[in-house]
């Protein structure tokens, strides 16, 4: 339930060991793993770590980065490792309140405010180490409030390996993780959960809290192997409180150097010209149409964005990353781009929707970490709704003819200028991975596009929602206002919503019928709820769109 590659950008260390130690000195638990809070002297210093209206932490802590959301809980927990957690949950439990459980904050709605409830916030657990996993292998383990940029910058520095996760440098890994976790690298590493082999989590069962390890080898069938596998993409507040996630030893090395690209179009020539706006759309589907099987063997390292704003922000933006060392494809890529346009592409205005940087080339090359550095904006905390989408063909020209309605039409006394829909490349290695290995089902799109639309003032709150529902609705009319999925009976252009962008306008919990199951977990939602029968029978947690039990 939260940014993976965003319009913020590209993007713990307690308890590491040394790079350079040997294996048998590896922890085969986490440091910290029994410990509560600490003083500076090591000293115990519980007191502090609940959070009561009337605090001067209590506003912070209750609100997330979407201010839409605000809440009054009755309490926030701050979390700092297994007891802390076990003692917040039986405590949240023995009160009669509802837990909710927050590490970075950046989920789209609002699933973790929770007026009158306990929010457990686990920001302070942010570990990033190397370790074992249950059965003694050498594994990389990330605490749930360790960021992404945390997690990039531990395991980068100490190890020279980097999950293929998100942008957003302040999202935290417990919802990011998930949901399926995906970024710039996804097309050459798959997803965040493809290289994932244990979690740790408070689970409450059969009269019983306690934390239960759950790994990828645990026998087919059992509960365990359920509750490791829903959180290979079935997404947060499901099944319990994930405290750590475990790598496997084998995670990818991040490319030692990388090229940027980033090229724009002025509106104000685009408007002249509406056939150029159809042939950018066009040239971007086709060419990774072409270019995102699972055994693509040139383009893998290819990652693109391409930021279709509102026509009064300036600028439609293309930024791109290749990690090759010849840049022929890349420059083939941006030639393929440019095709048929009558409008020139600029390198001196590629600012658009604040994550593009001016060049003075059409590339530029930079080290890996800090080109991952230059992009990890996370911009102003502002009010937001989102809607997403994958695709698995190129758009259609009714897609393409309702994206151009929406984004050249204005609403009098409504400020548009941070409106857009982001379109991501995906596919090549993500596709690699069978739909039902993981709880994420969507394994054959090229494109996953992000609806957005940014404000501060709350009277357009109405506004702002009314304009970004019209613009789905409008793109996907031939579908029913949704992006469908496709299966054996529908083979469609679209594939269905991603977790981590939720969206309640596609039902909530309490529906008759609510669309979010299908769209999000499609034919993995039966084992979904599944897991969710065995470990969380009394739904101790939940959310409008939490997983729900089996009838």
């Amino acid at each position: 339930m939260v940014h993976e590659v965003s319009r913020r950008g590209l993007l713990g260390a307690a308890g590491a060991v040394a790079a350079g130690a040997s294996l048998g000195t590896l922890p085969t638990t986490p440091a910290r793993a029994a410990t509560d809070a600490e003083g500076p002297s090591g000293a115990r210093d519980p007191g502090d770590l609940r959070v009561l209206p009337g605090d001067g932490r209590y506003e912070t802590l209750s609100q997330g980065f979407n201010q839409r959301w605000t809440s009054e809980p009755s309490y926030i927990q701050l979390v700092t490792g297994d007891t802390a957690a076990l003692t917040a949950v039986r405590e949240a439990l023995r009160r009669g309140l509802r837990p909710t459980v927050r590490s970075g904050g950046h989920c789209y709605e609002d699933f973790v405010e929770n007026t009158g409830g306990a929010i457990l916030d686990l920001s302070l657990l942010k570990g990033v180490y190397r370790t074992r996993d249950k059965y003694g292998s050498t594994a990389y383990c990330v605490e749930s409030g360790a960021t992404v940029w945390d997690m990039y910058t531990e395991l980068f520095r100490k190890y020279d390996v980097a999950p293929p996760a998100g942008s957003c440098y302040s999202v935290g890994a417990g919802g990011h993780i998930c949901g399926g976790g995906y970024g710039v690298l996804n097309r050459r590493d798959g997803l965040t959960v493809d290289h994932l082999v244990q979690v740790d989590v408070v689970t409450v069962r059969d009269g019983r809290t306690e934390v239960t390890s759950a790994h990828r080898s645990d026998p087919a069938g059992s509960d365990t192997e359920h509750l490791f596998w829903a959180h290979t993409g079935g997404g947060g507040g499901n099944f319990g409180v994930v405290l750590r996630y475990y790598f496997a030893e084998t995670l990818p090395r991040p490319p030692a150097r990388v090229w940027l690209s980033s090229i724009a179009w002025p509106w104000a020539s685009i408007l002249q010209k509406p056939d150029d706006f159809a042939r950018l759309l066009k040239n971007f589907g086709e060419f990774f149409a072409a270019h995102s099987g699972p055994d693509e063997q040139v383009y893998q390292g290819l990652f693109s964005i391409l930021k279709l704003t509102h026509h009064t922000n300036g600028n439609i933006a293309l930024f791109s990353q290749w990690v090759g060392e010849d840049t022929g494809p890349l420059d083939a890529f941006l030639d393929a781009m440019e095709a048929g346009l009558g409008t020139p592409a600029t390198v001196q205005s590629a600012e658009a929707g604040g994550l593009f940087l001016p060049y003075p080339d059409r590339r530029r090359r930079m080290p890996w970490l800090q080109a991952t550095q230059t992009l990890n904006g996370s911009g102003a905390n502002q009010r937001g709704k989102y809607k997403s989408a994958y695709h698995r063909k190129p758009f259609s020209d009714r897609n393409i003819d309702a994206v151009w309605t929406w984004l050249t039409k204005d609403e009098p006394g409504v400020d548009l200028t941070q409106t857009l829909v982001q379109i991501d490349a995906y596919g090549c290695r993500v596709n690699a991975v069978d739909p039902c290995a993981t709880a994420v089902p969507q394994r054959d799109s090229f494109m996953k596009l992000q609806y957005q639309t940014y404000w501060t003032v709350p009277a357009q709150d109405d506004a702002h929602l009314d304009f970004l529902r019209g613009f789905y609705q409008d793109v996907y009319a031939e579908t029913g206002g949704v992006p469908e999925i496709s299966d054996a009976a529908r083979d469609l252009g679209t594939d269905g919503a991603y977790v981590n962008y939720p969206d309640v306008d596609l039902g909530i919990a309490t529906d008759p019928a609510p669309l979010y199951p299908r769209l999000y977990y499609k034919q993995n939602y039966a084992r979904l709820q599944q897991a969710k029968r065995i470990w969380d029978p009394q739904n101790v947690f939940h959310h409008q769109q939490s997983v729900v039990l089996p009838g």
